[in-house]
């Protein structure tokens, strides 16, 4: 009894010597932490630091560009990492480092340039290397001291740091036509594993081009709806949808009563001109043989021009019901008062819509009949906002149709809008149709061709060649064989699989034609984090 009472006396004992020790080495830990802000270690050799630590500031709202980034020198490329500028951080690129120069481990900058420390280096002379952040070259190589203007070199990757697209992929978006990133595969044999292959673009000599959708609509500058010009009801109809008719055809009849009170009111407009002339041929032999007043002969004199304005003024409302002249004769003639008004065809033409019905009472501005001249069409194009620079009336615009097979329709730009759809990001043209008019019809939909500029040679590649990423058109070209360019180019009409390439690729590029999917899944890793900027 008395052993194991002193053998649990001996385990207690260890537990809580055990115990003892680990508080006093945590103590120990917890005393030896220093505010980041206490000071700064500026030692030459020892100046590789871990990952940012969290600071403050004394005056809480005072930031700095390692908390604010829009503090940060726009033309250097920032660790994410790190929390550090790329040309300081020893942990990315120990290469680079310049040992003999005191490193601020606060805020990972040389101690000579590091003007959060030392407030009189920003008020100082900023032409001199000692105050200015270092400028990147990156055209230079690895190994090279950043200060001394060279770029930065991705080790990882074994490409310039500003053209590695896994590293940097945000760089990707300011890219011009002809501008590439470096996309590096994790070893040689990786994109061959993926099934990869490169072919040289097509060199074709036709002119460039820029595709647009397209749809068939009537010349609107050819097309009338025919109303009456006064109301009534439809005695008779004289034509159908889709007969031809001339200039000046009856279309439809009516019965009106503002046309018959109109006839009324001119015929008796001229029997009281009559009777004003003949007034006014008394007072003038009266006036001849001193016998009527002068104030007499006035009187009549006007009161004839009145009555001669007031046929011309109702004559004119006869022609703006449609009469014409032998009508309007002919009522002179017969005394006519009936209410029969006519309503004609404007042009040459086809009745393409009816709306009338005998029987049937209408008003001004119902519309009886449409009616256009099939002998000319427009094509309403809808061309991508990314081509606005290449479109301008005059051109020449080719369209095709799926629904008519082998018919291929010559129109030349009429108009440009000035305005982008909000939406869809299109710009509306209007092309003139004049050949081949009688073989579409209106609301057909197909593609069109534009022809941009005189013919020269053009690259094409598949349309599975063509890579799009945020709004921008991109091709593989292979540089080695774990190696590839992400080239951006500008694109131009498509025939089929095939796509052209206006701007960005030349004939002798290996473009990637079968995986380009796969290079860019590689180039989008990035996004998900792969990469010393993504972490």
């Amino acid at each position: 009894m008395n052993c194991a009472n002193s053998r649990a006396c001996t385990a207690f004992r260890m537990l809580a010597g055990c115990a003892i020790m680990a508080l006093l080495l945590l103590q120990s830990g917890c005393s030896e932490q220093k505010d980041p802000h206490a000071g700064h270690d500026h030692s030459a050799h020892d100046t590789h630091d871990s990952h940012t630590v969290a600071h403050s500031h004394a005056d809480p709202s005072e930031t700095c560009f390692i908390c604010d980034p829009a503090k940060r020198d726009p033309g250097r490329l920032w660790c994410k990492e790190h929390g550090r500028y790329e040309d300081r951080c020893w942990l990315c690129h120990p290469e680079i480092e310049d040992k003999q120069r005191l490193y601020c481990k606060e805020h990972y900058l040389y101690e000579d340039e590091c003007f959060l420390c030392h407030p009189e280096l920003k008020a100082g002379d900023q032409s001199s290397p000692a105050t200015q952040p270092a400028a990147h070259d990156h055209s230079a190589g690895a190994g090279v001291d950043a200060g001394a203007g060279a770029g930065l070199f991705c080790n990882e990757h074994q490409v310039q740091e500003a053209e590695c697209g896994i590293c940097q992929p945000d760089l990707a978006k300011a890219l011009k036509p002809g501008g590439s990133m470096k996309v590096r595969f994790p070893s040689l044999a990786s994109a061959d594993k993926a099934g990869i292959s490169t072919d040289r673009p097509r060199v074709t000599g036709s002119a460039p081009s820029v595709e647009a959708l397209c749809e068939v609509q009537y010349n609107l500058n050819a097309m009338a709806k025919v109303t009456p010009l006064a109301g009534g009801v439809i005695r008779s109809v004289k034509h159908d949808v889709g007969e031809r008719v001339a200039a000046g055809d009856v279309l439809v009849e009516l019965h009106s009563a503002e046309a018959a009170s109109a006839k009324s009111d001119y015929l008796a407009a001229m029997v009281e001109r009559d009777y004003r002339h003949l007034a006014l041929e008394r007072e003038r032999r009266l006036k001849e043989q001193k016998i009527a007043a002068e104030k007499d002969f006035l009187e009549a004199q006007a009161a004839h021009r009145a009555a001669d304005l007031t046929v011309n003024n109702l004559r004119q409302k006869l022609v703006n019901l449609g009469f014409t002249e032998q009508e309007i004769e002919k009522i002179e003639s017969d005394q006519d008062t009936t209410a029969q008004l006519a309503i004609r065809a404007p042009f040459d033409g086809t009745l393409i819509e009816r709306n009338a019905v005998v029987g049937e009472a209408v008003d001004v501005g119902d519309a009886v009949f449409s009616v256009a001249d099939l002998s000319t069409r427009w094509l309403i194009l809808s061309v991508p906002s990314t081509y606005i620079a290449h479109i301008r009336p005059g051109q020449t615009a080719h369209a095709q149709f799926d629904d008519l097979p082998g018919l291929t329709i010559t129109a030349r730009i009429t108009w440009v809008d000035t305005s982008i759809d909000p939406r869809s990001r299109m710009v509306r043209a209007r092309a003139l149709v004049t050949q081949d008019t009688e073989r579409i019809k209106t609301g057909l939909f197909g593609r069109a061709s534009i022809a941009t500029g005189d013919s020269r040679p053009a690259a094409i590649v598949p349309r599975d060649a063509v890579q799009r990423h945020e709004g921008r058109t991109y091709v593989f070209v292979r540089n080695e064989p774990d190696l590839f360019s992400l080239r951006r180019v500008a694109l131009g009409a498509s025939k089929g699989d095939d796509i052209e390439v206006l701007a960005g690729l030349g004939p002798a590029d290996p473009v990637v034609t079968r995986g380009s999917f796969v290079v860019m899944s590689e180039f989008l890793k990035a996004r998900l984090g792969v990469g010393c900027t993504g972490h």
